[in-house]
């Protein structure tokens, strides 16, 4: 593996991170200064003291070009030296830790002067920045791993926003929440919330769905049904995805189009039966995800709702009542999220995952099959019409493997949290592989060496960011992974659940 050399300002964190990085890859890990300090016996504020910077700055260039390791914390001024920073650049991945120079002035004065040139980071602000690749405080650094070793994902939120949307048309408790339950099915909670209390107060009904399409398109038609006056908060880029108006929702014929989004018909197949007559949906074009809204219908009719099923749609009746089944729905675990191990799978991981179902409604269940396709090395093509969200991590499957592989029908991916086949494209280059697109369809051109140490930009995109974690474990050094908190909205542990899996290999 390329070493890492962690590199920034004193008191930046470079040694606790490479701490942190060593025990969560398995990596040998060296602190530079500690390393003198073994060498010469005496802390480096009296080495300074009694030989001055210019015999440390020596030592330090001796010592940078003996130490072999995984990961070095560099010193705050190692790389000013022009061929240790050579050195470094040549034999490594440099990344700088951007830290706030207040917080380094803080952490320098409660150091209590065993930082001789703490004082520095203003002054060297230029040098510092003058580095290729910078980590900040939402970077994510990935060493090359093979992951291995048993994991549970979390439940389904496809399956938990509709259990507890039936749950509180029912007038009964939803599931209660895991531990580390994601960003979207808190706002689902969140505005089910907000919807009992406009109708109990009569008033006006403020609905933050955050970045969550799923509960903003399930809400609105419910909300309207329910003839609750709401408003929608929408944030990051879901205020730019497609969205239907239901403020004048009716009894009656809905004409919907099949290859936009199958959660507008979710939504219609909470609300419809609630309104006092009688309803039908009509595709005017095939309905593409057909196993989300095969699970919704599963859903209601647990809950004891009828939907009939006609040559183009479904048949509502009106006047229903939700009734919560004896024993409840238990929500399963998340083929989504059980995606990215399955696709480390394909990648020479040996990864179990202990609570996804075989019988899932779930259309990402196809993950294990499309996955080995994607790893053949004489290419596949793949149709990802019905199960869009496998794209990223097959993306990432096929970027790392010999092969080409063609996406047909992939053209909702442009209005997913990101432009997911740009995104990809991005992520394809920056680790050594290929990609190009036409409006319906993307192509990964595979590679047939270790992916390059790159940066990749996640886009806020929660499945970019496991998408290049998973392609990260083909690398032939460092990854670093920006905006990498965007994994809370579907799977907040992701990157910890990485590390106890990588701690394994």
């Amino acid at each position: 593996m390329q070493t890492l050399y962690l590199y920034g300002p004193p008191a930046c964190g470079k040694s606790t991170l490479a701490k942190k990085l060593s025990r969560d890859f398995a990596r040998r890990a060296v602190d530079l200064d500690e390393a003198i300090v073994e060498k010469t016996g005496m802390p480096i504020s009296r080495f300074f003291a009694e030989r001055g910077e210019r015999a440390f700055r020596e030592l330090e260039s001796a010592v940078l070009r003996e130490t072999k390791a995984d990961i070095v914390a560099l010193g705050g001024g190692t790389l000013l030296d022009p061929g240790n920073r050579e050195f470094a650049e040549r034999n490594g991945f440099v990344a700088v830790l951007d830290v706030d120079e207040g917080e380094i002035a803080r952490r320098i004065a409660l150091a209590k002067g065993t930082r001789p040139l703490g004082d520095k980071a203003a002054e060297r602000r230029a040098h510092y920045a003058s580095f290729r690749h910078h980590a900040g405080a939402d970077t994510r650094i990935m060493l090359p791993a093979r992951l291995s070793g048993e994991t549970a994902v979390p439940v389904s939120k496809s399956h938990m926003h509709r259990l507890a949307i039936a749950s509180f048309l029912a007038g009964a408790e939803p599931p209660p929440a895991a531990p580390g339950e994601c960003d979207d099915i808190a706002a689902t909670r969140r505005c089910l919330a907000a919807l009992a209390a406009a109708k109990a107060a009569g008033g006006r009904a403020v609905l933050d769905c955050g970045e969550s399409g799923s509960t903003l398109r399930f809400l609105a038609p419910v909300a309207a049904a329910l003839g609750v006056d709401a408003q929608y908060i929408r944030r990051g880029r879901l205020a730019k995805r497609p969205m239907l108006d239901f403020s004048d929702l009716a009894p009656g014929r809905h004409e919907l189009a099949g290859n936009v989004s199958s959660q507008f018909a979710t939504g219609l197949i909470f609300a419809l039966p609630l309104l006092a007559g009688d309803s039908e949906i009509v595709f005017s074009s095939p309905l593409e995800s057909r196993g989300y809204v095969d699970m919704t219908l599963d859903v209601v009719r647990a809950f004891g709702v009828r939907i009939d099923e006609t040559p183009s749609g479904f048949a509502i009746p009106g006047n229903q009542h939700f009734r919560a089944p004896r024993g409840g729905v238990h929500p399963e675990g998340d083929w989504s999220a059980a995606a990215f191990w399955f696709a480390a799978n394909a990648l020479g991981a040996s990864i179990a995952v202990s609570n996804v179902s075989e019988n899932s409604r779930q259309p990402d269940r196809a993950i294990r099959e499309l996955a080995e396709r994607a790893a053949s090395p004489e290419g596949a093509t793949i149709d990802i019409s019905q199960c869009p969200d496998l794209y990223p991590a097959l993306a990432a499957v096929a970027a790392a493997t010999p092969g080409r592989t063609r996406f047909i029908n992939a053209a909702r991916l442009r209005i997913k949290e990101s432009d997911r086949i740009a995104a990809m494209e991005k992520v394809a280059a920056a680790l050594g592989a290929g990609a190009s697109s036409t409006a319906g369809e993307t192509v990964i051109e595979g590679s047939g060496a270790a992916l390059a140490p790159c940066e990749i930009d996640s886009a806020g995109d929660h499945r970019i960011a496991m998408a290049a974690a998973i392609a990260s474990t083909r690398a032939a050094g460092p990854v670093m992974i920006h905006r990498a908190s965007c994994v809370a909205k579907s799977y907040p542990e992701f990157f910890e659940t990485f590390a106890s899996l990588a701690a394994h290999s």
